[in-house]
């Protein structure tokens, strides 16, 4: 028998663990593995055809023809030994307990015992190798080899081929959980995204609820009002009526372009779950914050202890589209709220102008002294949020870490899109 060491291989795909035959096509370095392996156990194979003296058992010539044969049984039934680990085992049986030229592949096949079979299966198995294996010394005595050490030797072989075997498998089993892992963890990152998107979507529907009921209300008041005035004993004159229509006009038309947004909320293609966001039918009424009330958000921080520096270019802005206003809003507040949480103490920055045709919207503040890029927290469900809201209305977001300094850019149409 020949004494070898195999080296540990790593299977890329999947294999059974019970007893059916594997059916799946080899991967191109599984076929430059297995075809080494199958020359290496022919090269064996082939030294037996004129042994020098003393190298070998000492069996007659007669049976020397029948140790080939049962050698190349064994060597050609290595190319089945990941498809078929079983029914190759109990086949090279016979070869593994009489024939001395099946030895490297008798080592192989063991080792894919271990690999590719469960170990209530394989360990068993190269036991039973083992006690079939060895009775060999006493019908073709070794030269110069005696019991004690023959045992040694054959023990020290199976164990060491179906040691490397199990190893094998503790890898490749290890390998695909991570893989498992690391494929549910993008799954429900990916639910969590989803998740933000649609929560934010919701909430910019409420919003738009709100003002849209607004302008509905206004338009009902003027109305009312001037169907009173003409029904009763001191009619409106020419200017007036006109201007009450001018109102209820204005007001149609900003009904008409606030019911449009909310469409588009309602109906975007790219909404997560493709299901509308339904508003509820019933909203507490409240005032949403514009572009007006971002003085007052840079104010109410300062209050509260944040450093800020602003700089405000707002009455170029006094037109933009009530929606626009309230993500310009919501950035700022995004922007100083990550500053809080994430940068005490640092001077923030909030920036808003007109440039180009666009909102610019900056947020900037320093890193905490002794914290990296690699350090700062993962995006949360703000920053997704917002990141929505934006490319609702047509604009671009950026956030991240750039010259040691977290920035959180926002570029939105002063136009609606």
């Amino acid at each position: 028998m020949v004494t070898v060491a195999l080296p540990v291989e790593g299977g890329r795909r999947s294999v059974l663990d019970g007893l059916s035959p594997l059916r799946t096509s080899r991967t191109g370095v599984q076929w430059v593995v297995d075809s080494v392996l199958f020359v290496l156990a022919l090269m064996v194979w082939m030294s037996f055809w004129d042994p020098a003296p003393g190298a070998v058992a000492s069996f007659p010539d007669w049976f020397l023809p029948w140790d080939l044969a049962m050698g190349v049984v064994a060597c050609c039934a290595l190319w089945w030994t990941r498809s078929h680990p079983l029914a190759v085992a109990l086949v090279v049986l016979v070869p593994a307990a009489l024939s001395a030229s099946s030895g490297f592949a008798v080592v192989v096949v063991m080792y894919r015992m271990g690999a590719y079979l469960r170990p209530r299966v394989s360990v068993p198995l190269v036991a039973g190798y083992l006690a079939a294996g060895v009775p060999y010394h006493a019908l073709f005595p070794v030269p110069g080899v005696s019991w004690g050490t023959w045992l040694i030797v054959m023990m020290l072989l199976h164990l060491l081929a179906l040691s490397f075997g199990l190893l094998t498998r503790s890898r490749r089993r290890v390998l695909e959980g991570l893989r498992a892992e690391a494929t549910r963890e993008r799954e429900l990152a990916a639910v969590r995204l989803e998740e933000v998107r649609r929560v934010e979507r919701e909430r910019i529907a409420r919003e738009m609820h709100d003002v849209l009921a607004h302008r509905v209300s206004l338009l009902s008041v003027h109305a009312g009002a001037l169907e009173y005035r003409t029904a009763g004993p001191a009619p409106p004159t020419l200017e007036e009526v006109r201007e009450a229509a001018a109102v209820i006009r204005d007001n149609a038309h900003l009904a008409v372009e606030e019911l449009r947004q909310v469409l588009v909320v309602l109906r975007d293609p790219g909404a997560s779950d493709g299901k509308p966001v339904v508003a509820p039918a019933a909203l507490p009424e409240r005032p949403q914050p514009l572009l007006r009330d971002v003085p007052r958000l840079v104010d109410e921080a300062r209050d509260a202890g944040q450093r800020v520096m602003a700089r405000l270019e707002l009455e170029p802005l006094v037109g933009l589209p009530e929606n626009v206003q309230r993500t310009v809003y919501r950035t700022v507040q995004e922007g100083l709220t990550n500053a809080r949480k994430h940068a005490v103490g640092a001077v923030v920055t909030v920036e808003v102008r007109p440039a180009e045709g666009q909102v610019h919207v900056a947020v900037t503040n320093p890193l905490p002294v002794g914290v990296t890029a690699s350090e700062i927290p993962g995006a949360g469900a703000g920053l997704i949020g917002l990141t929505e809201r934006v490319r609702l209305d047509g604009g671009s977001f950026e956030y991240g870490v750039h010259d040691g300094e977290f920035r959180l850019v926002a570029d939105l149409p002063q136009k609606r899109p």
